[in-house]
């Protein structure tokens, strides 16, 4: 047999024994311990908030009447709640009311409408946001005052 070919296996063998991984991958930040009941759970908990959107979203027609079911302010009154804010919201103003007599606002939400075609605002008020912003009734001018604070004037 030819040296060279000789001296090419042993140095093959030499690395081949070492015992060291053909693969190595290394960390790509934190890990932790995934549980696939925890998994589980939190899919059904989409499911369910989804097919509450699509139910919601199917009783919605462009044509009928749209209410939110906020009650109408009785006096005027200046709330300041601590909560979380989107940095993008931080500094511009929302404005609840019924269409046609929003608040002037960056951001206008209709809390009743005779029909969504003849809505006119950017979003339509649902529970959820009303919660969310802590409005309690129409209308209301909520002001982005930090990240963590939020001014309602009810009544404006």
């Amino acid at each position: 047999m030819n040296p060279k070919a000789l001296l090419l296996c042993a140095v093959c063998l030499a690395f081949a024994s070492r015992g060291e991984e053909a693969c190595v991958h290394p960390a790509r930040g934190e890990t932790r311990p995934v549980s696939l009941a925890a998994v589980g759970r939190a899919q059904e908990e989409i499911r369910e908030k989804l097919a509450l959107l699509v139910e919601r979203a199917g009783k919605l027609s462009p044509r009928e009447p749209y209410e939110s079911g906020l009650p109408a302010c009785r006096r005027r009154e200046v709330r300041v709640v601590r909560t979380e804010v989107p940095a993008p919201l931080v500094g511009k103003t929302i404005g609840f009311g019924p269409s046609g007599r929003i608040p002037a606002a960056d951001i206008r939400v209709a809390t009743s409408a005779r029909s969504l075609l003849e809505a006119d605002a950017d979003a339509l008020a649902d529970p959820a946001l009303s919660a969310r912003l802590r409005v309690r009734c129409f209308p209301t001018l909520v002001r982005a005052r930090s990240e963590a604070e939020l001014e309602l004037v009810e009544n404006p």
